[in-house]
């Protein structure tokens, strides 16, 4: 699903929910407007686990009971909300914490304002809504099942370092007894218009604005697609252009209201002009004809390369780039959803929103200096063993070598100390998959989008079933792993797959990190 600036953080789709209010009438069911359903089911991970964990919001009695049952809009508003919630904005990882839950809570066109109080920031600002899983959250308090979605999809967006990795969220969940699952995929992956790991805006994808030309322009592009091609290959990308300019040749591709330009990129996201990642990019390829573009490239050694498009003139409107890549033998183009993104993580499940369930407090304390009033972040440098959030839980896909290790490494801020925990490890959502035997989840792919490969009715080491469970996808298993801290071994053993049978699960207290296998 596709997720502030008016630009969005990552490419999406509108996940529309319903949910009843509480106390105040039950809301009629939310209809999503027509055209805004999209198929996609794509967000980005890039919210450091120590902000999820340790933050004035969530990690704070008082706070994270109100967010559970009041109206965000009237939570945050900036001058009638509530005033110790408001003041506990002055932590910066409460306000990226909030960022997030509005981001998976609200849709696109809805947003939460709020006051900065920090010095040299302060002003109103707003949150942005991104996946729609709770859009009556806005304004209505919200129901179990919402909290539920909701932390669901913000555990499944935290890592340790904060880089951006592009998932695939995947999930069942109805806007009606009848209607269709919100959690559908994609059949053609838009590449991803930020910098991978750092989440930069591309420049190349904001509209230009002096009429520039051109191929080497960086604006004005529109993300097409995906393709995976065999390493060291020779393919072809075309948009209506020839693959030769001597004599008869077949055309590659089409466009229509104008000639388009090409570039190819590196791997599943977008690229600038002069970034390392631009395989190739072109106008017209042959003299004295129209611009009609080819790009010839070498297939990189990851296998993966993404297509941009653009009106040869920024100023011309209404192209249509029909892209096709050259020979079918070396590439594939417009791969779907579970193609690009096909490594199953695992599931992430259980309630952010239960005061009672902390294991740690972070509290904004006012304190004066004559008349200026300053204000201290405490509680939030504090090492507690085990998950800070007692009540959220996460299973591993058995395909991973060492589950349980690559689990803690995604939920633990201090994951070889077991420390500062997002979640509790519960072991594999399933015992294995030949043959299929159920482990922490009752099902490994939810009827409603059938081949999609959701775990499904997962529970956790006390035997309570959660049913709002996510299951995200990666498209490289080492994505969420920072080769830069690790050694080769080190890095090996925390994203193999499929090396080593599934591990047996060790006693409690045995482990580094917070498994919690479930009770037999």
């Amino acid at each position: 699903m596709a997720l502030g600036s008016p630009r969005l953080l990552a490419v999406s789709s509108l996940l529309l929910f319903a949910l009843s209010g509480c106390g105040i009438g039950v809301p009629e069911e939310e209809t999503p407007p027509v055209g805004t359903q999209a198929a996609e089911i794509r967000i980005a991970n890039a919210l450091t686990t120590r902000a999820l964990v340790l933050n004035a919001i969530a990690t704070n009695h008082d706070s994270n009971s109100l967010l559970g049952t009041t109206a965000l809009q009237a939570l945050f508003h900036p001058t009638s909300g509530d005033a110790n919630t408001r003041r506990r904005l002055h932590d910066a990882n409460a306000q990226r914490f909030m960022e997030y839950v509005v981001g998976c809570a609200l849709r696109e066109d809805q947003q939460i304002h709020y006051y900065d109080p920090r010095p040299g920031s302060a002003g109103v600002r707003q949150w942005r809504g991104q996946a729609g899983l709770c859009p009556m959250w806005a304004t209505n308090p919200p129901s179990e099942d919402c909290l539920e979605r909701v932390s669901a999809c913000v555990l499944a967006r935290n890592n340790a370092e904060g880089r951006r990795v592009e998932l695939s969220m995947r999930g069942e969940h109805r806007f009606s007894a009848s209607g269709p699952n919100i959690y559908t995929l994609d059949a053609k992956t838009r590449p991803a218009t930020h910098v991978p790991i750092t989440g930069v805006a591309m420049a190349s994808f904001d509209a230009c604005g002096l009429g520039e030309s051109g191929a080497q322009r960086d604006c004005g592009w529109t993300p097409d697609g995906v393709g995976s091609c065999v390493p060291a290959s020779t393919v072809f990308v075309g948009a209506g252009g020839p693959l030769s300019c001597a004599g008869p040749s077949a055309t590659l591709g089409s466009s229509v209201n104008g000639p388009a330009v090409l570039r190819v990129c590196e791997g599943t996201a977008g690229c600038e002009h002069l970034d390392a990642r631009n395989l190739g990019e072109a106008t017209g390829t042959c003299a004295g004809t129209p611009a009609a573009p080819v790009v010839a490239f070498t297939c990189p050694a990851g296998g993966y390369y993404s297509v941009m498009t653009a009106p040869a003139s920024s100023t011309t409107v209404g192209l249509v780039a029909n892209v096709a890549a050259h020979p079918a033998w070396a590439s594939t183009y417009g791969l779907s959803e579970q193609q690009v993104y096909a490594v199953r993580e695992g599931a992430f499940y259980g309630n952010i929103f239960l005061p009672d369930e902390l294991a740690a407090e972070v509290e904004v304390v006012e304190y004066r200096d004559g008349k200026q009033s300053h204000f201290k972040v405490e509680g939030a440098d504090v090492v507690v063993a085990g998950s800070i959030y007692k009540k959220m839980f996460s299973c591993f896909d058995p395909a991973w070598s060492s589950g349980a290790a690559y689990a803690a490494n995604r939920v633990c801020a201090l994951p070889n100390l077991g420390a500062n925990c997002a979640a509790r490890v519960t072991g594999p959502c399933f015992a294995s998959l030949q043959p299929p035997v159920a482990g922490q989840c009752d099902i490994q792919d939810g009827p409603l989008t059938p081949g999609d490969g959701d775990y499904e009715q997962c529970r956790d080491h006390d035997e309570v079933l959660w049913t709002q469970s996510v299951t995200t996808y990666l498209h490289a298993p080492c994505d969420t792993v920072t080769r830069e801290r690790s050694t080769k071994e080190q890095f090996a053993q925390a994203c193999g797959r499929g090396a080593a049978p599934l591990e047996p699960s060790p006693p409690v207290g045995e482990l580094p990190w917070p498994f919690y296998p479930r009770k037999k």
